[in-house]
């Protein structure tokens, strides 16, 4: 069963600092409290592959993320290239678009699906519903944190740029 699900807010910060927090995959892990570490494998001035520590409901889990970046459109489409356990696919984008001076609409697309299940169960574990449910409450758990998350480092560059 595949799933989209689409979130948003508004940062009260100009684009190109929102955009500089996009981009340095290397400090999610400073912004995303369950980020525990960022490993970047690859990088060109249009793309980024790197593997993600997170802490899942208290267990770590690793994947291998690949980002596209178009900084003309301002979008980063990512894809897992690598899954955690109960996940199948994961990928979707963040866009950027500017609302004036000095406000910007981010947008978090997620398009997944839990894993199928071997023998019945999935990452050994769960149902295939329990886990559909588990990913779908993780889709809508993180992306709100993960653009609050944004937006708080965005909007105190912001105060900091404007008190320089």
């Amino acid at each position: 069963m595949s799933h989209h699900a689409e979130h948003t807010v508004t940062v009260d910060a100009p684009l190109n600092l929102v955009w500089d927090v996009l981009v340095d995959v290397k400090g999610y892990s400073r912004i995303f409290p369950p980020t525990r570490e960022v490993n970047l494998l690859e990088e060109s001035a249009t793309h980024q592959v790197a593997r993600l520590h997170v802490d899942v409901g208290g267990e770590e889990q690793s994947w291998v993320s690949r980002r596209d970046i178009d900084p003309q459109q301002h979008v980063i489409a990512y894809r897992q290239l690598e899954t955690a356990p109960i996940v199948g696919r994961m990928g979707g984008d963040w866009r950027a678009f500017p609302l004036g001076a000095g406000r910007t609409q981010l947008v978090l697309t997620h398009d997944f699906a839990a894993r199928e299940p071997v023998d019945g169960k999935v990452a050994g574990r769960f149902s295939f519903e329990e886990a559909d449910a588990m990913l779908r409450a993780a889709v809508e758990r993180n992306s709100v944190a993960d653009l609050n998350a944004v937006k708080t480092e965005a909007e105190g560059r912001a105060r900091r740029t404007e008190g320089a």
